[in-house]
């Protein structure tokens, strides 16, 4: 078991990437607390880890709040005494063309996938540089090194975690505190696929965007954000692994039919 006898703590947990991480990480010896606003599906997760033979416990929190982010930090400290590994993971964009988003829409995507970020890395390095070891992940995405269209904010808080990672990552790399970012491309989440429903037709159109032809799987996911978790990665900080079934890699040029994805 790569994270025997570890304290996890991660955000966004009861869905997706965050819900498959958790049980990737509690199979692997982990205990988990999954924060998360979602009461009724972050019970479930614990349940079924629960269930597996695994340790799990949640904390319902909106990481959008200051506060929230407080009482989720010091609520996984009184129940298990430590931390070892936080995934910051929750998200919230708004959607919209850069010149019709609301302000208010701006700034609780800004509150929530990277304020709280930084926030909930800010107070649990004092307890890792206690215990001499810690590990930090942070969700970004493709979308922080490219643009989409009405994805603005999204692509900007994206791009803000790559540099919180790195500047954790190079102050706290002498106190045995390691941080790393994961940048999934496309992934098959509840929420990312309900974006796909409408027009018709348009989750093909997408996958065939990707070299691989299809979106990730969450697990494809968390099997990343594992060995980032593990000591297989002792000696990793301050870095970013694209898991995007190559998305990144092509120009975007059309290709000759015959001579793309598709060729025999």
């Amino acid at each position: 078991m790569r994270l025997k006898g570890k304290i996890s703590l991660i955000t966004g947990g009861a869905s997706g990437i965050g819900e498959a991480t958790a049980k990737t990480f509690a199979r692997e010896g982990s205990t988990v607390m999954i924060a998360d606003r979602d009461e009724t599906n972050a019970a479930r997760v614990v349940g079924e880890i629960r269930a597996a033979g695994g340790a799990a416990d949640c904390v319902i929190v909106n990481v959008g709040k200051p506060a929230d982010v407080e009482r989720m930090v010091q609520t996984t400290v009184d129940r298990f005494g430590r931390i070892d590994v936080l995934l910051n993971n929750a998200v919230y964009t708004a959607m919209g063309r850069v010149a019709d988003i609301a302000l208010e829409e701006w700034q609780r995507t800004l509150d929530v996938s990277l304020t709280a970020y930084f926030y909930a890395t800010k107070l649990v390095l004092p307890i890792m540089v206690r215990q001499r070891s810690g590990v930090i992940l942070n969700t970004s995405s493709t979308a922080g090194f490219l643009a989409d269209y009405k994805l603005v904010p999204y692509a900007v808080v994206k791009a803000g975690v790559l540099a919180l990672t790195r500047n954790t990552a190079i102050e706290y790399a002498r106190k045995g505190i390691r941080c790393n970012a994961v940048c999934p491309g496309s992934t098959a989440t509840p929420g990312f696929l309900r974006t796909l429903t409408r027009p018709k037709g348009f989750k093909e159109i997408y996958e065939n965007t990707i070299p691989m032809g299809r979106l990730a799987q969450p697990q494809e996911i968390a099997n990343v954000m594992l060995f980032l978790a593990s000591d297989e990665a002792s000696f990793v900080t301050g870095a970013y692994y694209l898991a995007d079934g190559g998305f990144t890699a092509h120009s975007g040029n059309p290709y000759v039919p015959g001579q793309g994805p598709d060729w025999e």
